[in-house]
């Protein structure tokens, strides 16, 4: 039985992810901790009741009492702090979307994980859709599309082609196509064209892939496609609690590259990965915070 931590309410995915942990055999939710930015003290003792699980008044208590974590809170600037007193003690943990906001960040939680597992980043890619989709491969476009133009929300498309050309990043290129849009390129010859700013009515996430063929997918955002997205999301977790898979190396390109997107298209430039605006380049996410209202 994996014993499980969320470290922060803040979102609808605490619940989403309880519910699905509920139905698993070998998982439960053993502690939680919140620190209030979004949820008042009521909510989080009605949570842990509701699942079972014990509540901390500090999130490094909690580390001894379970076998794995998952950092939730909203605010992107909290999850290497949070996350790194359970790195640090080999417990493997997942830091949910946007990885971090600077990458001094992610700097820290490559350090504080070393050989521990770490999971996380954007659910999207678990799609069946999206999984169905080869990885890798050479002479690969992929065009990808996504909507609310804003780096919380980019990141699901960053996440997503980074997940689907299975290799680093080398260039980012702000293009001036109409829109929000980036180029992206890989060490394999993978190219990813992504544009941000669709209709929000639509909340749908599509991917054309040209290579050997030619494939489309659309993810919509609907709550059950949304519930079997999670459960293949978290079923990629427990492995990796597990033992039967390490996705760290994917995990921290990924966060690297939703920080050289935002980079490229601030600066209106190519960005690659030792360009010297990378070193001091901030997403803050205070002000989304502050505006942030949950789904439930």
């Amino acid at each position: 039985m994996t014993a499980m931590g969320l470290v922060g309410l803040d979102t609808s995915h605490a619940e989403a992810f309880a519910d699905v942990l509920s139905g698993r055999d070998g998982a439960s939710v053993r502690g939680v901790w919140d620190g209030g930015a979004v949820r008042d003290s009521d909510y989080v003792q009605s949570f842990c009741e509701e699942y079972g699980a014990r509540r901390f008044d500090e999130p490094a208590a909690m580390v001894e009492a379970v076998d794995a974590a998952m950092v939730l809170t909203v605010d992107w600037k909290t999850h290497a702090a949070l996350a790194e007193p359970f790195l640090e003690a080999d417990v493997p943990t997942l830091v949910d979307k946007p990885l971090a906001g600077s990458f001094e960040d992610i700097a820290t939680l490559e350090a504080a994980a070393g050989d521990t597992p770490l999971f996380g980043c954007s659910a999207v890619p678990f799609h069946e859709g999206f999984t169905a989709l080869p990885s890798g491969g050479s002479e690969r476009t992929l065009f990808a599309a996504g909507y609310n133009d804003y780096f919380y929300y980019r990141t699901h498309l960053a996440d997503t082609v980074r997940f689907l050309a299975d290799a680093d990043w080398t260039e980012v290129v702000s293009s001036s196509e109409p829109g929000t849009t980036a180029d992206v390129h890989f060490t394999n010859g993978v190219h990813a064209t992504l544009r941000f700013d669709g209709s929000p009515e639509d909340a749908t996430f599509s991917v054309l892939d040209i290579g050997e063929t030619t494939r489309t997918v659309e993810m919509e955002s609907s709550s059950e496609v949304l519930s079997r997205t999670y459960d293949r999301f978290l079923d990629a977790f427990l492995d990796v609690t597990s033992g039967n898979r390490d996705d760290t190396g994917r995990i921290l390109d990924s966060g690297r590259l939703a920080l050289a997107i935002e980079a490229a298209l601030a600066e209106g430039r190519s960005v690659t990965p030792d360009s010297p605006v990378l070193d001091t380049f901030e997403v803050t996410g205070e002000s989304f915070l502050a505006d942030y209202d949950p789904y439930y």
